[in-house]
Parts: C-alpha cells; structure tokens; sequence
C-alpha cells in the first residue's frame, strides 16, 4: 500500500464524535495488519474500525452477510436474487420489486478484491480509496459538501437503494470515482445490523477527491458572513455594490 501522502489533519477541526475511516481494497493480504477476529456485515466494518481505534484487515471468510459477499462479486442464492427473500422479509410487497434492484447494483468483478484495510484517521497510513465519514449533525455535513463544489460547482448527488446498502457505501463511489452521501436508517439492512446511528449522514469521498477537499476545507470560509447574525447587514451592502436590489 502507498504511504499516506496527504495531510488529512484538517479533519480534526471538526471534532467528530466517531472518526472518519479510511478503506483500501486489496489483491494481496497487507502486511503489518491484524486481520479482524469477528465476522460482520459488510456496512458494519466502519463502525468496528471507530470503537477499535486500530487498522485491520478483512477477507471474504469476515463477512457475516450475503450482500457485502455479492457487491464483491460472489453468487447469491437464487431466491435471494430473484427477489423472494426479500419480499418474504416484507421490504418488498413483491418479488419483481426486490429483483429490480439487482439489475442495478454496483458491484466488483469477483477474485478483484481479496482484503479490505480499514484504519481509522488517527492511525490512517496508507492511500485510502475511500474516506468515510459519519458526521455529527447537518452543520459538518453543510461543510464537508460544500467544500466539494467551492471550486468545482459538482452537483450534490446521493445514490442509495433500501436494500443492499453496502453496494452504495463501497462500490459505486470506488468504480465511479464520485463521492456519494447516504442517510443513515433508510437502509433496510443497515438498519438491523445497527451499523451507524440514525438520522446521520455518512459521506464516502474517493481518494481523487480528497486533494480538492482539503485544499478548499483549508481555503474557504467554514461559516459564511452570511450565515451569521450580521448575515443580512453584509448581504445588503453586497447587493447595493453590485447595484442590484435587496429583497431578502
């Protein structure tokens, strides 16, 4: 793995409850990692990393669900693709419905990807390909974004499905290079597995993107003139410079 070449400190600002998570997908078994000692759902695997506060690695045998197996390129059992577990489990009132999904789902060619790293921010070592974060509240989301477009003008774009929650977390944004954002608790089975505290925001940032956010989060103003007390006092005299009339 590539030492990490960026400084990512600028992260810290925001005091995170739960830090951000940096992901590597590998070919070959990483050396000077453990590998995790438990099995777990694929979307789970974050949060392990946050509470452990150390790197490790996971291989197929980790994973303790079917879906995180498929969005890395395994089989699934026909009545799971076909869509009838899942309108058995009521998620879907129909098989149809649930087997639509899986004409769409992102996922990686088979045998590409043998280990995933995980290492949280402050013993992150590597190049991560993603960086997840799971913020705190709207504020640091509001942040995080907008340092995205502040010298890009990128379109916010959030891409999830209520199944297979995994397959939006780890490969659309690594095949597609696009950051992706998803609301926690909509997840049907990020919800049961309990992966991430609801009504948060998870923010998956490929490596590519990772220069322009922390040069804009290091440039930019975090919080605006006008999102201040004196936010309409400012915003007036901008408005009468540039002769046009303040109707706010």
């Amino acid at each position: 793995m590539n030492p990490l070449s960026l400084d990512l400190s600028i992260f810290n600002k925001f005091n995170f409850e739960l830090p951000p998570v940096g992901v590597k997908f590998l070919l070959d078994k990483p050396e000077g990692i453990n590998r995790l000692d438990k099995n777990l759902a694929f979307c789970a695997m974050c949060a392990e990393a946050q509470e452990r506060g150390t790197p490790f690695y996971i291989d197929i045998d980790n994973h303790a669900c079917l879906p995180g197996k498929y969005v890395l390129g395994h089989d699934l059992p026909k009545a799971v693709e076909g869509g009838y577990l899942g309108a058995a489990l009521q998620a879907f009132k129909e098989p149809y419905a649930n087997r639509r999904i899986y004409e769409i789902q992102p996922r990686l060619a088979k045998d590409t990807v043998n280990y995933i790293a995980y290492s949280p921010l402050g013993t992150l070592s590597y190049n991560p390909d993603l960086f997840i974060i799971l913020t705190d509240d709207f504020s640091q989301t509001e942040i995080i974004m907008r340092s995205m477009v502040y010298t890009t003008g990128k379109i916010l774009t959030s891409k999830m499905s209520n199944v297979m929650g995994c397959a939006w977390l780890y490969a659309y944004p690594f095949k597609t290079g696009e950051l992706n954002y998803i609301t926690t608790g909509l997840g049907f089975g990020m919800k049961i597995q309990k992966a991430f505290p609801e009504g948060r925001q998870v923010i998956i940032i490929p490596f590519n993107w990772l220069p322009t956010i922390v040069r804009n989060l290091e440039e930019m103003p975090w919080i605006p003139p006008s999102y201040t007390d004196k936010g309409e006092e400012f915003d007036k005299k901008l408005f009468e410079d540039f002769g046009i009339p303040f109707n706010f």
